[in-house]
């Protein structure tokens, strides 16, 4: 016996496409566990219920729950303005800190933030010269913020503006007292360049648990379940 033996070709289609449905169901949970959970498994370490979720461990896919942001255009910049420090600039840096990198480095950025307690390798502390991976010059944590750490829970802030990335690399190099070194002429001409050649767009962006609403939903919509039928 075959199953179209029971089955007429309605009935078949109808089995076919709510198979589909549920194929698709896991997908769309694989694609969740892939990213929100490690997020969230980073956050399940934090005492404090006030602290905002984390990114996860780095992998193939992007945890991080980076806000919402609408896409904008931006002119070029005017180097004189983002690569000396002054008030304004690393005003602007610490209210950046705050918001991004002190749930995990600490208010002080000494690494010592309560999302940061659940982390291997742990939160640099800026406070101290020892163990950056790319260097304490301007230039050096600017590229760390341009492209994050691989290997660690630093992801890339190159979502955020230059000039505010610019600022918060001031920021956090003013959270250490020792000498971060003499920086390299060229980096320091190539960092100009960027900021003065050409303006940049910054795209649409959404948390991931947001994207994985959506694709639920979109899914949803273009895939509706069929009604049920009496098999006779």
């Amino acid at each position: 016996m075959k199953l179209n033996d029971y089955l007429s070709p309605e009935e078949l289609k109808r089995l076919a496409s709510a198979l589909l449905v549920v194929l698709g169901f896991i997908a769309i949970a694989a694609f969740f566990g892939f990213t929100v959970v490690p997020g969230l498994r980073y956050q399940a370490h934090t005492t404090d219920s006030s602290v905002q979720a984390v990114q996860g461990e780095t992998g193939w896919l992007d945890p991080t729950e980076y806000p919402a942001l609408p896409r904008e255009v931006i002119p070029p910049i005017d180097p004189k303005t983002v690569m000396t420090p002054n008030p304004e600039l690393l005003a602007r840096g610490k209210v950046l800190f705050d918001q991004n990198c002190a749930t995990c480095h600490g208010a002080e950025g000494k690494g010592d933030g309560a999302a940061g307690k659940g982390l291997n390798p742990r939160p640099r502390n800026f406070a101290e010269k020892a163990g950056w991976k790319n260097g304490t010059r301007i230039e050096d944590i600017y590229k760390t913020l341009d492209e994050g750490i691989k290997g660690s829970s630093m992801v890339s802030y190159n979502y955020l503006r230059k000039k505010d990335r610019m600022a918060l690399a001031h920021a956090v190099q003013a959270m250490g007292a020792f000498d971060h070194g003499t920086s390299d002429p060229k980096a320091l001409a190539n960092l100009e360049k960027l900021f003065a050649s050409a303006g940049e767009v910054i795209p649409n962006r959404i948390p991931v648990s947001r994207a994985v609403t959506v694709l639920c939903r979109e899914y949803a919509e273009a895939h509706p379940q069929p009604a049920p039928s009496t098999i006779r």
